[in-house]
């Protein structure tokens, strides 16, 4: 008979009559505390809120709370319950608010959903630290690439200005037509020097 009702998840169903002339949406509060303080709901909560009513096995508690504690949580990964308690220390759950089992983690009501809130604050602390790196490394990036374009036009715009310059000037013209054959030529060297010289020349 236990091994059954172990292994079952029984849940219990109460019937609330709203009102007593049939009314749909109407809602009789005195009659509705009436009957939750006969029927013993009342005092189920307030026996369930002295207790533990919230558990948890092991292996699911590490999964989803070790965002709170990973270091601590890794550090007793061979025994779960100094685990769990490195857990709470660590994120400062008051000690009568859980208990450790042999393979569950006991909890008082409304313990659960201070984990919860406690672990979407870091979840949101990590995701604002992702969009951050992310963010920096997408800036860094497109400002390289500004750098590299602000280069090529300093360039672009340092050759058209000597262009302009230099359109007119006869030896210009003569060091246009020399310049392809240097690379064929025994003495493209020299030329090369001879075509310095004038540049520089004509740059002073």
């Amino acid at each position: 008979m236990m091994t059954t009702l172990k292994a079952t998840h029984p849940h219990f169903i109460r019937c609330i009559v709203p009102n007593e002339v049939k009314t749909p949406g109407l809602v009789d509060a005195h009659l509705v505390m009436h009957q939750l303080t006969c029927n013993g709901v009342l005092e189920g909560i307030r026996i369930c809120r002295k207790g533990f009513p919230n558990r948890m096995n092991y292996p699911d508690f590490s999964h989803r709370y070790i965002i709170l504690a990973a270091e601590q949580m890794k550090a007793n990964e061979s025994d779960c319950k100094k685990m769990a308690v490195a857990c709470f220390e660590n994120i400062g759950l008051e000690a009568d608010r859980y208990r450790v089992g042999h393979t569950k983690v006991f909890f008082r009501a409304g313990t659960l959903g201070t984990l919860e809130e406690i672990r979407d604050e870091k979840l949101a602390k990590i995701i604002t630290w992702m969009q951050s790196a992310i963010r920096t490394y997408l800036g860094r990036k497109k400002f390289r690439k500004c750098q590299d374009q602000r280069i090529a036009l300093t360039v672009v715009q340092r050759n058209l200005r000597t262009y302009m310059q230099m359109k007119t000037w006869p030896w210009f013209n003569v060091m246009a037509k020399i310049k392809p054959l240097i690379a064929a030529s025994k003495i493209g060297e020299e030329l090369k020097v001879i075509i310095n010289c004038f540049t520089a020349t004509f740059e002073c």
